[in-house]
C-alpha cells in the first residue's frame, strides 16, 4: 500500500495522460470521418443513388435501356472515384455489374437480362443502404442543434439536460440489465448443483433492478422531449399551441 501510495501521483499523471491521448485520438477521428464521409456523400453516393432511382423507376424499356447506358458511362471507374463508395464489398458489386452489363450485348438471352436485372435490383438496395448510412452519420443531430440554437437561454439549457440524463440513463439501464443478467445466470448455475455460491447478492440485485426501471423511466421522458425524435413532446407542444393560435386568430377575423 505505502508503495502504491508513493506512485500515485505519477501513476495518475500516466492515467490523465493517456485519457487525454485516447479522447484526442477518437475526437481527431470522428472528424476525419465526418470530413471524408461529406466528400463520398456529394462526389459519388448522392449522384450514384439518385440517377439509378430514377433509371430504376423508368417503366419503357428503351429509355431505361438508354439511360443506364448513360449511368455506366458517367460511372467508368477510369473517371470517378468509385472507392468513395467506401465499402468493398459495394465496390466489387458494382464492377460485378459493370462487366455483365457489357456481356448483354453478346449473350442477350433472357436468363441473362434475369440475371442481370436482379444483381442491378440488389445493388441498388445495397448502395440506397450506404447512401442514408452516410447520410445518418453526417446530419443525425442536425435537428437537435438546429432546435436548440434557435431557443431560449433556458430552454436549450433545459433540453442539453435532458439530452444528458438520456445518456446517462441508457449507461445505468445497461449496467443494471448486466447486473440482472449476471446474477440470474449464477443463481442458475447454483440451482442445478453447478455452483455454490451467489456472485452478486440478492440485495445487489434489487437496487439493479430499481435502478433498471427508475433509468426506462427517465429515457421515455427524456426521448419524448428532446428535439429530433418522432415523438418529441416539445414539438407536439408547439405545433399545438400554434394551431390554437391560428384557430383564434381566424376566428377573430
Amino acid at each position: 500500500m505505502s508503495l502504491i501510495k508513493d506512485y500515485l501521483p505519477v501513476l495518475a499523471v500516466v492515467v490523465g495522460s493517456s485519457l487525454a491521448y485516447l479522447y484526442g485520438k477518437r475526437n481527431s477521428n470522428i472528424s476525419n470521418f465526418n470530413q471524408q464521409a461529406k466528400e463520398n456523400l456529394k462526389d459519388l453516393l448522392e449522384p450514384m443513388y439518385y440517377s439509378l432511382r430514377d433509371i430504376i423507376h423508368i417503366e419503357d424499356p428503351y429509355e431505361r435501356e438508354y439511360n443506364l447506358k448513360i449511368w455506366f458511362n458517367n460511372h467508368n471507374p477510369y473517371k470517378v472515384p468509385i472507392h468513395k463508395l467506401a465499402d468493398k464489398s459495394l465496390i466489387e458489386n458494382f464492377l460485378n455489374l459493370r462487366n455483365q452489363y457489357k456481356n448483354l450485348y453478346t449473350m442477350t438471352s433472357m436468363y441473362q437480362e434475369d440475371l442481370f436485372e436482379r444483381k442491378l435490383q440488389s445493388f441498388y438496395g445495397n448502395l440506397e443502404k450506404q447512401y442514408w448510412l452516410t447520410f445518418n452519420s453526417i446530419y443525425q443531430d442536425y435537428r437537435w442543434y438546429n432546435r436548440i440554437l434557435n431557443t431560449h437561454f433556458t430552454f436549450r439549457k433545459l433540453l442539453e439536460f435532458t439530452k444528458n440524463l438520456k445518456n446517462f440513463s441508457q449507461f445505468f439501464a445497461f449496467f443494471s440489465l448486466a447486473t440482472l443478467l449476471l446474477g440470474g445466470y449464477f443463481r442458475f448455475l447454483k440451482r442445478i448443483n453447478l455452483s455454490d455460491t451467489d456472485l452478486i447478492p440478492a440485495e445487489v440485485m434489487i437496487l439493479a433492478t430499481s435502478v433498471l426501471a427508475l433509468s426506462i423511466v427517465f429515457i421515455t421522458i427524456c426521448e419524448l422531449a428532446i428535439p429530433g425524435t418522432p415523438m418529441a413532446l416539445l414539438d407536439r407542444i408547439t405545433k399545438k399551441v400554434s394551431k390554437i393560435r391560428k384557430n383564434i386568430s381566424n376566428f377573430f377575423k
